[in-house]
């Protein structure tokens, strides 16, 4: 049987069991003290040896959280995440979390530990880019929706480490969140996506850009990242036909870059009508034109949408031009990802199989579908408010009420 006994005083003895080697190369070890008989002792080890086998001790020298974080961004973050996402979670962890964290062992790491950690955060201020009229910098405490994002990144990264078997639970997963309330999402409905198209429509051609943007989006419910990474061959103008395939994103360190979709089920093609076909054709005209006049100063990069000399452009161009536009025209302001909610909930409330709907926005499960992007249309809302009025009572009768 592996492992020893050491006796260590009356009726109290040691168990050893000994597994490979530490991060450092020191021999690693299991131990633990037992007050019984020699006979009893021998039983413990046994338990003791299965519990190792099992995963439900972890080796004896437990590593640090500074130690385990640059094992989790080697073999996971480095590798598993967005670089957006990756690049957000370093900051996070270099910002807050591995100051306070950083020098505790792994498997110390209790629940009090983290909600101490919560409470301090709450206390904490971030500089705001906000200046007021004397021109200094505005601090405001962290926001709870701050404080779950550091939450859900130190329970993930838990979790890998009970996965890792470097640990037996995971301490964040007995903490109550901070709770946030979900704020209301914000869409278009029928009437006031009309608006907005016929506002689009008065643009002049410098701003073609952007009005094709914003109708391939509404018409489409693409991404803003699947929307900026659009290339000419994915426009299958014969048929009609949008392919998703790759996404723009930006990190100051990289500058635009193309990656790829968010899931596997981004991966899609999506029909569009004719109106938004004969959109693009003139676009593809006017870009052509553009190409023409920069000549050898164009950047050839095939996006369809770019800046004045063709070097991709900026992601949040579009978004930020896009939410300048609609205040300008009167509509409430939403962001532009409000507008991928429009294009479901406008699709869904035609009678559009949810299916279908959840395959265009490149959903692989439709229940995602169902409780982030379906919102009531007004128009139908009232609709639904006279249906009972006019399937009990007689129009001449709505008075007496």
């Amino acid at each position: 049987m592996a492992g020893s006994i050491e006796k260590r005083g009356d009726n109290t003895y040691r168990l050893v069991y000994f597994c490979g080697r530490n991060l450092d190369g020191s021999p690693a070890r299991h131990t633990k003290t037992v007050h019984c008989t020699k006979k009893e002792a021998k039983l413990e080890l046994a338990k003791f040896v299965a519990d190792i086998e099992k995963g439900n001790v972890i080796e004896g020298n437990s590593i640090t959280f500074d130690e385990f974080t640059e094992i989790w961004k080697r073999d996971y973050g480095s590798k598993e995440l967005a670089p957006t996402t990756y690049a957000r979670y370093l900051a996070i962890l270099k910002t807050r979390i591995l100051p306070y964290f950083g020098k505790f062992k792994l498997d110390k790491i209790r629940p009090t530990d983290i909600m101490k950690f919560y409470d301090m955060l709450e206390s904490d201020t971030q500089i705001k880019r906000l200046k007021n009229n004397r021109g200094e910098r505005l601090k405001k405490p962290l926001s709870r929706k701050t404080i779950l994002e550091h939450h859900r990144l130190l329970r993930a990264m838990l979790h890998k480490a009970v996965y890792w078997q470097l640990i037996v639970n995971n301490p964040a997963e007995r903490v109550q969140p901070p709770k946030v309330h979900k704020p209301k999402r914000r869409y278009y409905d029928d009437e006031q996506c009309k608006v907005l198209l016929e506002n689009l429509e008065q643009l002049n051609a410098d701003n073609i850009k952007y009005k094709v943007a914003i109708i391939i989006t509404i018409f489409t419910g693409v991404r803003l990242g699947e929307l900026m990474g659009l290339e000419w061959q994915d426009i299958d103008f014969k048929n009609g036909i949008i392919s998703i395939n790759k996404a723009s994103q930006y990190l100051a360190e990289k500058g635009v870059f193309t990656k790829d979709t968010k899931t596997e089920s981004s991966v899609r093609e999506i029909a569009i009508p004719t109106f938004v076909i004969s959109l693009l054709e003139e676009y593809k005209l006017w870009y052509e034109e553009q190409k023409s006049l920069y000549g050898e100063l164009w950047h050839d990069s095939n996006r369809l949408f770019v800046q004045a000399d063709g070097k991709p452009m900026h992601p949040d161009t579009i978004s930020k031009w896009f939410v300048k536009f609609v205040g300008e025209i009167g509509l409430p302001v939403i962001n532009f990802h409000g507008l991928r909610h429009t294009n479901a909930t406008l699709l869904i409330s035609q009678n559009i199989d949810i299916a279908v709907v959840a395959a265009r926005l490149g959903h692989a499960q439709i229940t995602t579908t169902l409780n982030f992007y379906v919102h009531p249309v007004i128009s139908h809302n009232k609709v639904a408010g006279n249906v009972l009025q006019n399937l009990l009572l007689a129009p001449k009768n709505w008075k007496k009420w």
